[in-house]
């Protein structure tokens, strides 16, 4: 996708893992960034969604749809979940367009992920648009702790997975009482959904502090984005010469 503010921007798409911590991969985040046509100025979504408008955000979303549905056969063969986000401009569409619907439903290894920031995410279930995607498709909260939201969604029982934001995370391993501290969020949050997942793991160090906690996977910049034609480096060498 070509998005023109000051400069003209054209989306890549790369695949961010999530590893357990025996070092296998949970599943990947498709992740877009926006690269400068004519300067290599490259610009993270989440900067570059505010000015999009409705209707290029949801050609994004196609566009992530579109990758997947390419290594269609990878994720299911290999059993790895593929992350994709979501906003209130995506759910509607998803209520409304029974073509996307049924699109989205041919990928059951997708996950949406929505952020503490969505639209009245406090109600719970009482958001009936959110309880419907929630009924349709597996939700997961991306960055649980980010302070926008309450617990309520995830004690309704709205995602499937919940992620742990990577600011707090990072304003929270130098603590002594990190460990603690994660292990009392845990013992909450983890009765009320399938699995939780760190991010913001940046280092080796930070890898080890939380590698014995239970998270289900971890993710961060220890671990780079790969590009979609290297999607199977993330398997072990004896598996990625099989596929």
């Amino acid at each position: 996708m070509i998005v023109s503010l000051d400069i003209v921007y054209c989306s890549h798409l790369y695949f961010h893992p999530a590893m357990k911590p025996d070092d296998s991969v949970m599943g990947v985040e498709i992740v877009a960034n926006f690269i400068g046509e004519d300067a290599p100025v490259r610009i993270p979504v989440e900067l570059l969604t505010p000015h999009l408008s409705p209707q290029q955000q949801l050609s994004l979303f196609s566009e992530k749809l579109a990758l997947i549905e390419e290594h269609k056969s990878f994720f299911i063969s290999q059993r790895l979940i593929a992350w994709v986000h979501i906003n209130e401009i995506i759910v509607d569409a998803l209520i409304n367009d029974q073509s996307l619907f049924l699109r989205l439903k041919a990928l059951p290894f997708i996950e949406l992920t929505l952020s503490e920031s969505f639209p009245d995410l406090n109600s719970g279930t009482a958001n009936l648009r959110l309880a419907k995607i929630a009924g349709d498709f597996s939700l997961v909260l991306a960055d649980f702790g980010a302070g926008n939201a309450t617990t309520k969604p995830i004690f309704d029982g709205l995602f499937r997975r919940v992620i742990m934001d990577r600011f707090f995370i990072q304003k929270q391993l130098p603590g002594r009482s990190f460990t603690p501290f994660m292990l009392a969020i845990i013992g909450q949050i983890s009765p009320f959904c399938e699995s939780l997942l760190v991010d913001g793991i940046n280092t080796s160090a930070a890898r080890r502090k939380v590698q014995g906690l239970g998270f289900a996977a971890m993710q961060g910049k220890l671990w780079p984005l790969v590009p979609p034609n290297e999607l199977v480096s993330l398997l072990p060498p004896h598996e990625g010469l099989m596929h």
